[in-house]
């Protein structure tokens, strides 16, 4: 069975097999592709407040909220790895842009290589499912503006 993705693309197998890994017995809300890049997310939200990130290429998961993300930390109070730190200040910026944003189970691959690019594109990625999940509407240039911006302001 192939799942379409928010633009119609079909999403790499080892998306929805690495998804099922990390959450046994249940399918994703949202499958979305970064715009013009090869970042893919499968996702379900929460109403928890928690943000739960499994990076398949990294073999890696990190869970923050909020609060610990404005900080640059895990809800544990580490430091946020830095492969989650663009998907961190995506929702630290969107939320104080009043986005309605409660939290998520994420799964998130791509086939970019892995350096500035790759994590630029896993901002992008998550930049698209807020705006998916919020059915907001979106264009490329503006998800890549704003992630500049995060990047500017929140990772550097």
């Amino acid at each position: 069975m192939s799942i379409p993705s928010s633009n119609g693309t079909n999403p790499p197998l080892r998306l929805l097999a690495a998804y099922q890994a990390s959450y046994p017995n249940t399918m994703p809300e949202y499958i979305v592709q970064a715009p013009e890049r090869e970042m893919w997310i499968a996702a379900n939200t929460t109403d928890n407040g928690y943000f739960t990130i499994h990076s398949a290429d990294f073999k890696r998961h990190t869970q923050f909220t909020w609060r610990s993300a404005k900080n640059k930390q895990t809800h544990l109070g580490r430091p946020l790895p830095a492969w989650a730190r663009y998907p961190a200040g995506v929702i630290v910026k969107l939320c104080a842009d009043g986005l309605d944003i409660h939290g998520v189970n994420a799964v998130v691959l791509g086939t970019e290589a892995q350096g500035p690019r790759y994590d630029f594109s896993m901002g992008l990625a998550f930049a698209t499912l807020w705006h998916e999940v919020n059915q907001k509407n979106y264009q490329t240039e503006t998800l890549i503006q704003l992630v500049d911006n995060i990047r500017r302001g929140y990772i550097e």
